[in-house]
């Protein structure tokens, strides 16, 4: 029988298991699939820890609906009767700016009278029609791509402070085409932005392209769910504790996994690595030093999770909606809070709201250096001064991740595709994880599925060379 191992607990590394175990039932083909994960739990930074009425989510907090085959896995280990999905608080996001946390309406309207922007930005923003479109195909940040198009002001204002509570990341390193693909496309498509959404708008009422939104999802007990389901699964044998020192290739293409957990090295007929970008380097040195090199120049800046849950009189004094951001140099050290309790049932009891506090990231790894008592003394008093919360609240919470969230900066496309290349000398050996090719949940658990499945067409199929077109490297 042959032998997969997937190498990481996360959601990419379950979804590759599952995926790999599934497509061998449909061969008809027996496979065993092992499982490996460092850690003592299953989920990676997806953890969902329950406390009486309160749920604290320690990573991600949902998932969106962009990637069908998350649609697919939760249908498969049948967890659609604990599906949540967020209430139409998401459609509410605020930002702290001008001294006052103010909501980001979606109608221009609104958007122009809530004094995010000053007169100058407004018309500065409102002239992106006639904005060039960019033509060389240099990488480009996206505070310059939405300097260039937007205005400086909505950059620093909107965009700065949103993607540091999306990726904890430096908005004037990330590589646009890295984070966010889709805008680098509609202005190479249509020119400008608002041409692209009114071109996109009219294929919607003709039926050509989907009119559903996504929507933010999890489940009643937390996103963790999902890979603990995942990872449940018959025919999966899952090892927790077992880190990965090494790997090995063998003259007769087999591999050689090495742990100092396990009391013989563990062989198998394909691997997927699925861990952090510098865990996945970690295991490569010895094997292919140009691959570790790569990996280990994408940088993950720490970030801590506070959660503080209040009793009714959050509710009085916060707005209904996702959360707000904020912007460095606005005198907070947090990055931004998420309203759990407004998003999702069963996160606190009914008259109680639970927030989330983020700090860290790009702009502030000195972070590293403060204890967790320290952090939600923090998070309370700046909670206190943005929201007006007096006081002290029922339940708190912590956890701080070390390196928390890979960063795609200018260059990740081109340095991905040289890992692509030096991957193509070494089959039946696959990168999932969210290191490369997205760093959402789902698109980490759309990789996992895709690894998985070519993994299973590499093992089986007659010809060798034809298993490896899926796009999973």
């Amino acid at each position: 029988m042959k032998r997969l191992v997937v190498v990481g607990g996360g959601i990419s590394g379950t979804a590759a298991a599952f995926a790999a175990r599934k497509s061998a039932e449909a061969l008809r083909r027996p496979l065993e699939v092992r499982l490996l994960e460092r850690e003592r739990e299953i989920g990676g930074k997806a953890r969902s820890h329950r406390e009486s009425a309160w749920l604290f989510e320690t990573g991600p907090i949902g998932y969106l609906t962009t990637e069908p085959i998350v649609d697919e896995l939760v249908r498969d280990v049948g967890l659609e009767q604990k599906l949540l999905v967020a209430s139409d608080a998401q459609k509410h996001r605020f930002v702290y700016s001008r001294g006052r946390v103010r909501e980001v309406e979606a109608h221009p309207i609104g958007f122009a009278t809530s004094g995010l922007l000053s007169l100058k930005g407004l018309l500065r923003a409102a002239g992106e029609p006639f904005i060039p479109a960019k033509v060389d195909d240099s990488d480009e940040s996206v505070w310059h791509f939405a300097a260039r198009r937007l205005g400086p002001e909505l950059a620093d204002r909107l965009v700065h402070p949103m993607v540091l509570g999306i990726f904890a990341g430096d908005a004037k390193r990330l590589s646009l085409e890295a984070v966010f693909p889709l805008m680098a496309s509609l202005e190479r498509d249509h020119g400008s932005l608002v041409r692209a959404q009114i071109a996109r708008a009219r294929m919607r009422r003709k039926g050509l392209l989907p009119s559903r939104r996504s929507s933010l999802c999890s489940f009643e007990e937390g996103i963790q769910s999902l890979p603990l389901a995942l990872a449940a699964s018959p025919g999966i044998s899952v090892s927790t504790g077992v880190s990965v020192d090494a790997l090995v290739r063998l003259p007769e293409g087999r591999y050689r996994l090495a742990s100092r957990q396990m009391a013989e090295p563990l062989e198998a007929d394909a691997v997927v690595l699925a861990c952090e970008g510098f865990r996945n380097a970690e295991i490569l040195r010895e094997l292919e030093p140009e691959i570790a090199r790569r990996l280990e120049l994408i940088s993950y800046p720490p970030v801590a999770v506070v959660a503080l849950g209040y009793g009714s009189e959050a509710r009085r004094r916060i707005p209904r909606g996702f959360g707000v951001l904020l912007p460095r140099g606005a005198g907070y050290r947090a990055l931004g809070a998420t309203w759990d309790g407004y998003l999702f049932d069963k996160r606190n009891a009914e008259e109680h709201l639970l927030l989330r506090v983020l700090f860290g990231g790009s702009f502030d790894t000195a972070i590293a250096s403060r204890d967790t008592d320290e952090l939600v003394e923090t998070a309370k008093r700046e909670m206190a001064v943005l929201l007006g919360l007096d006081a002290e609240p029922l339940f708190s919470r912590a956890m701080f991740w070390e390196r928390a969230i890979p960063q795609y900066e200018l260059g990740h496309l081109e340095s991905t595709r040289r890992v692509e290349e030096a991957l193509s000398g070494l089959p039946g050996l696959y990168l999932a994880g969210n290191a490369l090719h997205g760093t959402a949940f789902g698109k980490a658990a759309a990789t996992g599925v895709r690894c998985g499945r070519a993994a299973v067409e590499w093992l089986f199929a007659t010809k060798r060379g034809e298993a490896r077109t899926d796009g999973a490297f």
